[in-house]
């Protein structure tokens, strides 16, 4: 019961605001074009759009049935001509809507370009029932592109305002905390307001006509600084006053052509000035990834270098020590002793110990196989040592890759992708198959290792089993990484193709 009288309450409030709005709106065209029936189609017409763009749908039936009862009571009061092309045009203008609200959770400029395209589209469908009346139709476009370019912006304005701020229940402690009036922010709306007031009635008559062009200075002014809510603001505020001037300059087209001059220019200025923000947001965490690669790098490289060094202090020290041990025995013992032959055993033994770290070692800081071997013989030489046999497991290799066009740093990032993928299949997957594909894709190359196995535990998809460090190398040279993990587990990579 009670989500139904707030439903009643939400759709009376919205009923009776609206109404008001929009009656006001429609006295304030009608002072400009005259003829009631037009008045209807400038600034009560925007309104009604700028609305069904930012609302749910479920408030549509209520803005499109006020607007019509709006209409039939005016048409009773003062002889409002041409009603069913209204009526007719308003129903048109829903198509533009509709499509437009299916993308309404876009970026913000991507928000401002559709929105303008809708009002645009909106506007010739709402003139395409005055087709019958001749020129007419010419005004009614003008009219209907006018009121729409210029109040649907700024329910935008007001609904992004309402919709992204925080709202706290009005408590004692927040009604304590002082106002921020922003007095920087206020001093520029009002010295820019005034420049625009000054720039429609300081002017002489014959310099009136380009006062449009000086006008788009507050515009691009607000729009750096502030960004397209700017850019919307300095446009409204060029619109009162261009509707303020017409008691001095009685130029009701030459105003139509000004207000919609000024709302074009405030909507593509914001949409460029937004995408030029968001452009440098993304260099910005672009820039931040980077750091964060060298960072990792860096740190990849001191800790294969401490490991490196922890084997050869522990392992070979200990080895060559051992070494030199068993040969100052064998000094030590006469010819014809029998320890004489273990001793040198030992000492060979030891000696190829040494010689397997070290080939160990080396093929960690430098995958060997890259430099006497093609990278398909590579990839199958290192299906062999993983012993993937052995272990139960039957490989396969797919590869259609031509390397002849591959960079150095493409080749040694899908042989390490490669190797990693396939040490954690060995250690992890408990597989029973393992399919390696790499093939090229237009312009992309492709790197598919597809397992059988056990899959992820969940949460490791992101961190852990090397895949950190898979998935930096791939965003390095500009590719993706994906993991799935539906049937086994499957690795994808997509690398952008760099001829050399």
């Amino acid at each position: 019961m009670r989500p139904l009288i707030s439903r009643l309450l939400a759709v009376s409030a919205c009923f009776f605001i609206f109404s008001a709005a929009w009656f006001c709106l429609w006295s304030i065209s009608l002072h400009l074009v005259t003829v009631p029936a037009l008045a209807v189609l400038l600034f009560p017409f925007g309104l009604r759009l700028g609305l069904m763009l930012q609302c749910p749908r479920g408030y549509w039936p209520v803005l499109l049935g006020t607007e019509w009862l709006l209409i039939g009571w005016l048409s009773r009061e003062v002889a409002l001509a041409h009603l069913p092309l209204l009526i007719t045009g308003s129903l048109l203008t829903l198509l533009p809507i509709m499509l437009a609200s299916r993308f309404r959770h876009q970026r913000d400029w991507h928000s401002l370009l559709l929105q303008a395209s809708a009002l645009i589209t909106a506007a010739l469908l709402q003139s395409l029932p005055w087709l019958s009346e001749g020129k007419m139709a010419l005004n009614v476009m003008l009219l209907t592109l006018t009121g729409g370019l210029t109040l649907a912006p700024v329910c935008l304005i007001i609904w992004h305002y309402l919709t992204s701020t925080l709202w706290l229940p009005l408590g004692p402690a927040l009604v304590a905390q002082p106002v921020n009036w922003r007095t920087r922010h206020l001093f520029w709306y009002l010295l820019l307001f005034a420049i625009s007031l000054w720039l429609q009635f300081g002017l002489p008559d014959d310099l009136s006509r380009f006062t449009p062009f000086c006008l788009a200075l507050p515009i691009i002014a607000l729009a750096w600084h502030y960004g397209w809510q700017g850019a919307l603001i300095a446009a409204l505020m060029n619109g009162i006053a261009l509707i303020a001037s017409q008691t001095w300059h009685a130029h009701p087209v030459d105003l139509l052509l000004s207000l919609l001059a000024q709302s074009l220019t405030g909507l593509l200025l914001g949409a460029g000035i937004q995408r030029l923000r968001e452009l440098n947001q993304s260099l910005h965490k672009e820039l931040a990834r980077n750091r964060r690669l060298a960072e990792r790098l860096l740190e990849t490289e001191e800790s294969v270098r401490r490991e490196v060094a922890r084997e050869l202090h522990d392992d070979i020290g200990q080895t060559v020590t051992a070494i030199r041990t068993q040969a100052g025995i064998l000094q030590r013992l006469p010819p014809e002793s029998v320890s004489v032959n273990q001793s040198g055993a030992l000492i060979e033994q030891l000696s190829l110990s040494v010689y397997d770290s070290v080939r160990r070692l080396l093929g960690r800081l430098r995958p060997r196989h890259l430099d006497d071997l093609s990278l398909e013989q590579a990839v199958r030489s290192l299906m062999r040592e993983m012993e993937l046999e052995s272990g139960g497991i039957i490989g396969h290799l797919d590869w259609r890759i031509d390397e002849s066009i591959l960079s150095e740093g493409q080749r040694i990032m899908l042989f390490r992708v490669c190797q990693e993928g396939l040490n954690n299949i060995v250690k992890h997957a408990n597989a029973s198959m393992v399919t390696l594909q790499g093939w090229q894709q237009n312009a992309r190359l492709m790197l598919v290792i597809n397992d059988d196995g056990c899959g992820l535990p969940p949460g490791s998809a992101n961190q852990g089993f090397g895949l950190i460090g898979m998935r930096e190398r791939v965003t390095a040279l500009g590719g993706t990484l994906s993991i799935s993990c539906t049937h086994g587990t499957r690795v994808s990579v997509s690398l952008p193709l760099r001829y050399a």
